[in-house]
Order: structure tokens, then sequence, then C-alpha cells
């Protein structure tokens, strides 16, 4: 009976809990969500993309044969950092953990592993699989966007992630023009090991008799 009436009242408690927060004024419900809960995920996840995206436009910049890619990357470098700005400037405004917000994100997913495939391009394929890359990874952050904006319990937050989409939504289409302008490089050709001069890949000899056995009578003897 002790334990059954510890549960009830700890049972009570947690209800009476639940009760007052229902009966706190939204105002100060939002505030508190946003100081460590949901939409310091969403902030997170979204400065996450956004530096992805500057670490891309830096390879851009750098490797860069066109001078188009090249100014293409510088631009998105700028803009990406301002609306990075933006994400922490709320943070602090919403006393948000900045730590946590910084963090990178999977070593995989966020990482130099991430950009190997176009980091690892030559010259004659880069701006191509940078434009491409750049199209696929804003398409992924509008995506990620959107979502955020539907989950946010902050108004503020619901607006500065509209603020977000309008920028990548620019970002988007200015690097589907910008890969429209681009060849699509030839497929490579895969040249197969060299063989020694007079080799053959086909006539190997294993199926030619010995010289034995081509004299008249040899295999009667």
């Amino acid at each position: 009976m002790p334990m059954l009436g510890k549960r009830n009242g700890l049972l009570g408690a947690v209800v009476a809990a639940q009760i007052a927060l229902l009966a706190m004024p939204v105002a100060a419900q939002t505030a508190g969500a946003t100081a460590s809960g949901p939409d310091q995920e969403l902030v997170t996840r979204l400065h996450q993309l956004g530096q992805d995206e500057i670490r891309l436009a830096m390879l851009g910049e750098e490797r860069g044969v066109s001078p188009r890619v090249r100014t293409f990357a510088a631009t998105i470098q700028s803009e990406q950092n301002a609306t990075d700005h933006q994400l922490f400037a709320y943070a602090e405004r919403k006393n948000m953990n900045r730590v946590t917000v910084a963090l990178p994100g999977g070593a995989l997913e966020h990482s130099t592993l991430a950009l190997a495939p176009v980091a690892n391009s030559v010259p004659a394929e880069f701006d191509y699989n940078f434009a491409q890359r750049m199209v696929a990874d804003h398409q992924a952050s509008i995506d990620a966007a959107a979502a955020a904006q539907r989950l946010a319990r902050d108004p503020e937050l619901q607006a500065l992630i509209g603020t977000v989409l309008a920028v990548q939504s620019q970002h988007l289409v200015a690097a589907q023009e910008l890969l429209a302008t681009i060849p699509t490089p030839s497929p490579r050709v895969v040249q197969l090991p060299a063989f020694p001069a007079g080799v053959s890949r086909t006539q190997t000899g294993a199926d030619v008799p010995p010289p034995a056995a081509l004299v008249p009578g040899a295999l009667t003897r």
C-alpha cells in the first residue's frame, strides 16, 4: 500500500505539471520550446546543411575551371554565410546552446568524405560534377527546410525558415542554369591492361596440339 500511494502521488504530480503547462500563456510555452527542444534541433540541422553548402562552394571557388563557376561559388558562400549568421542570431535570442547548434553532425554526412566525389574529379569533369552536386544539395536543403517550417513551434523561427527557403530556391535556380551551360563530360574509356607484343588475348595456344602430335602416325605408335 505505501508503494501504491507513492505511485499515485507521483502520477498526480505529473498530471498537475501537465495542467500547469497547459495553463501557461502560449508565449511562455513557445519560449521554453525554442530554448532547448525541437526548435533547437531544427536550427542545428539547417545550420549543418548550410555549412555543407559553404564547404562545397569553397571547393568550387578554388578548383572551378570556368570563371562563371568560380563566381557562382563565391556568391553561394557570401549569401549562405549571411543566412547562417541569421540562424545564430536567432539561437542567441532564444537562449539556445551555441555549441549544440554548431555541431557538424555525422562524420560521414558532414565531412571531407561527403565532398570526395567532387573533390576527386579531374579538371575536365570538375565544373559539371560541382554544378550537378549543387543542384542536388539545394534540392535536399529545400525539402529539409520545408519540413522544418512545418515542425517549428516558434512563429519567429517559421518566418526565418521562410527566408531560408527563398534564398535556397534562388540558389537552386541559379545552379540549374549553371549546370545547363556545362557540357556533359564524355564517358571514360576503361583501358584493359597491356599485353606483350605478339601475345593475343584470344589465341592463347591452349587448344593447339604439340608439334609431335602433328606427325603422321604419331598417335598410333
